[in-house]
């Protein structure tokens, strides 16, 4: 298979999880009055959908939160941030908290800012805005206590470590949990070196799933830390084989985690389903060959669900399409089973329900991106959206946990 035949593969395959490198910071001039966001529509309500949905889904779109409930047709508003930087969406991310809760990134010309906020959008209390610090990649504790971030100095004379950060949801100051990797040579620098990206706590909350990525190079990969801090286990693979971050799914008893990997070249080149031991950091592969894989979770029953990417080839074996079907492993080495018909348009993304019992997916056709309420066994639903890429999805609480104070400390005030 000649190069661009295996890139056709490879950019056919995957979007989101393919792991690039962040984009740069734009560059842009002060302007007299912050510049707003292009519209995103209102609430709206469409006709009763076929299927409800098992909770409400949070989404990013045009740089503000809207959240879809339950009955797959009702789409609100949550949020309303501007941002002074010329064309560039004010959130850039987002997470939702177990009770509820609201954690958003609003990229800004001096500095971004943090803010916490509640399931509707409510009390909007900024956390923490330093200038020369980037922050991203957010994600609760599981008692919703507090956020894990990354945390990246811009500025010429650190005051603080780029790293991996612990920040109170009730306020206060970013607390250190691991320092970006030392760079060895400045001229030279190894592939090693390495940022840790939160990801996801195990079950039980013992555990913490990081990203690997590569401070100077497109490396990735994923690794585990005690949720309190400590050393990263990086998971290894062979040397012809490279991560596709992005996808990472922990397993119910919290051992092992479901990710995609695959060979760095040839006809096989492209995203397979692997599983990583916890404990001793052991990588094996569960599904490979021509069978690609996106967007694996594991179910109570041990069976895993995902979508098996299959690719078309003419005669002369030149990639002309693909497609995307729910599928089904109930045991490794078993025969993956097809749970539905096969999309011939591109998966964007795909976020499962707890549980598998369906999957919200982004999909771009002839119509455009178009979300989608997928359900195993029934018919999909279009979700309201914006018609456009969403930034990030999450599935909110169906009923929020307790044991979140209210934010009542504000470094800056709010926009």
């Amino acid at each position: 298979m000649n190069q661009i035949s295996r890139l056709f593969i490879i950019a056919l395959l995957l979007t989101a999880c393919a792991g690039p490198p962040p984009p740069a910071t734009p560059v842009a001039t002060p302007t007299t009055a912050p510049a707003t966001a292009p519209p995103t529509p209102p609430a709206a309500t469409l006709p009763p959908a076929s299927g409800s949905m098992p909770a409400p889904l949070y989404v990013l779109e045009r740089g503000q939160i809207a959240r879809i409930e339950r009955d797959a047709a009702t789409r609100v508003l949550l949020t309303s941030e501007r941002s002074a930087i010329p064309g560039v969406p004010p959130i850039a991310t987002f997470t939702v908290a177990p009770s509820g809760a609201l954690a958003y990134v609003v990229g800004d010309l001096e500095s971004d800012r943090l803010s916490i906020a509640g399931p509707g959008g409510e009390n909007v209390t900024v956390l923490y805005s330093v200038p020369g610090h980037e922050l991203s990649d957010l994600l609760f504790t599981p008692d919703s206590a507090a956020i894990f971030l990354r945390l990246l100095n811009n500025n010429q004379t650190a005051d603080v470590p780029s790293g991996l950060y612990r920040l109170p949801a009730s306020g206060g100051a970013p607390e250190l949990v691991l320092a970006d990797d030392p760079v060895d040579d400045p001229a030279n620098p190894s592939r090693a070196v390495s940022s840790y990206l939160p990801v996801a706590f195990s079950p039980d909350g013992d555990q913490l799933l990081v990203e690997v990525q590569s401070l100077f190079y497109e490396d990735c990969g994923i690794g585990f830390m005690p949720a309190g801090g400590g050393e990263v286990l990086r998971v290894t693979l062979p040397p012809d084989v490279r991560s596709y971050c992005g996808e990472e799914a922990w397993t119910p008893d919290g051992r092992s985690v479901l990710f995609l990997a695959g060979p760095k070249e040839g006809p096989q080149a492209g995203p397979q389903l692997w599983r990583a031991d916890a404990t001793s950091g052991v990588a094996e592969l569960i599904v490979g060959g021509d069978r690609y894989a996106r967007a694996p979770v594991a179910l109570a029953s041990g069976a895993i669900r995902y979508f098996l990417a299959s690719v078309e080839r003419d005669a002369s074996g030149v990639v002309v399409g693909g497609s995307f079907a729910p599928a089904e492993l109930a045991a490794p080495g078993a025969e993956p089973r097809e749970l539905g018909p096969a999309l011939s348009d591109r998966l964007e993304r795909a976020l499962w329900a707890p549980g598998g019992a369906g999957a919200v997916i982004e999909i771009e056709g002839e119509q455009g991106v178009e979300l989608r309420w997928h359900p195993i066994g029934g018919e999909a639903t279009v979700l309201p959206s914006a018609r456009e890429r969403a930034g990030g999805l999450a599935w909110g609480p169906v009923e929020p946990r307790s044991g979140r104070a209210a934010p009542v400390v504000a470094l800056l005030p709010g926009p």
